[in-house]
């Protein structure tokens, strides 16, 4: 690792920033240099919390030789565009969850990245979790056996209120509802667990908001060598309800209810279970996901990010990887409104 200290940038300046700029800022080798928002107001106030330059002009903010990174934190629908801007400018990039809402566009980031030879990134905090970590880790070692199915619910709530900023639950902005902004977190854990997806069949409504997108998504899902899965995601659930996903194999089970651990159930290892499990989250609030778990996660996916730049490789959450569970997504949608199956 060299001695360079990476000079970083964020473009948006809304819920997720702060934990950018404080992952940003527990890295050695990392500083936040510049912020970007076309709302003046809301650049300078972030600016002047982490000790930045405030911009409203990304172009501007692109100019500065200082910056080698950008952090896309804008409107979903926003994140390839400007995605591509910063990586034909020679800056790292890196986009919040989803990476953006197509496949055409999330190409052609991937392909900006290449023909640039910056790197393409996203985050996706869950996976930096440490029990979501284990779990990984025993699937791999085979200690769960063979793994036979899964399942992620996301029994969220989201108010009116939410959806009239002009952009959450729009297809132009958010590219969809509960899916694709809020259960992707649980989506992305069990494709990273089970595997690749081979077929998904699926329903996706608005059933509570006047929304042209769905707060209510449902889908069966079969993946390579026979497995199966469920994923269901709400923003219409009542007070809302902790996320959980589990996972079963021939030798073992585990359960997680609002990212804490509720059953582990693993051949040769003593059971554990807790009644108490998934106490805290983002079940009604946008903010309840923020916390200092979140933040540890960030620490270490920008930090791979930049081990990948100083190594030579691709990060290990590239664009190839974070397109997965879009992919999956935009499938419940087409399956939705086909009412067919569709084969990935």
């Amino acid at each position: 690792m060299s001695d360079k200290t990476y000079g970083f940038g964020l473009v948006g300046c809304g819920v997720i920033a702060p934990t950018h700029a404080e992952a940003i800022m527990r890295l050695e080798n990392a500083e936040l240099r510049g912020v970007c928002d076309l709302n003046e107001e809301a650049a300078t106030a972030c600016a002047a919390e982490y000790g930045a330059q405030p911009h409203t002009d990304l172009a501007e903010m692109l100019a500065r030789d200082d910056i080698d990174v950008v952090n896309i934190l804008t409107p979903s629908g926003l994140h390839a565009r400007l995605g591509i801007q910063c990586a034909d400018a020679g800056k790292h990039v890196i986009c919040t969850k989803p990476i953006d809402i197509t496949l055409e566009n999330i190409d052609a980031l991937i392909a900006s990245g290449e023909r640039n030879n910056v790197r393409i990134a996203a985050t996706h905090q869950n996976r930096g979790y440490p029990i979501y970590e284990k779990i990984k880790s025993y699937i791999d070692d085979g200690k769960f056996g063979e793994i036979l199915y899964g399942s992620a619910f996301v029994p969220w709530y989201r108010s009116d209120e939410y959806y009239s900023d002009g952009w959450h639950g729009t297809k132009k902005l958010d590219g969809g509802g509960a899916l694709i902004n809020q259960s992707i977190h649980y989506i992305d854990l069990l494709i990273w667990f089970m595997g690749r997806v081979e077929r998904i069949y699926g329903f996706a409504d608005a059933l509570a908001h006047d929304i042209e997108t769905e707060d209510m998504g449902s889908a069966v899902l079969k993946f390579e060598g026979g497995k199966h899965g469920i994923i269901q995601g709400s923003t219409c659930t009542y007070n809302g309800m902790p996320a959980r996903i589990e996972v079963h194999g021939t030798k073992g089970n585990v359960l997680v209810v609002g990212d804490d651990l509720a059953l582990w159930d693993v051949e040769g290892e003593e059971r554990f279970e807790d009644a108490l499990a998934g106490r805290k989250g983002g079940a009604a609030d946008p903010k309840g996901g923020m916390q200092e778990n979140a933040i540890v996660s960030h620490v270490k996916q920008i930090g791979d990010v930049i081990a990948a730049i100083e190594e030579g490789r691709e990060p290990v959450l590239n664009g190839r990887e974070a397109r997965r569970a879009v992919e999956v997504i935009l499938s419940v949608y087409k399956s939705s409104e086909t009412g067919q199956p569709v084969v990935l």
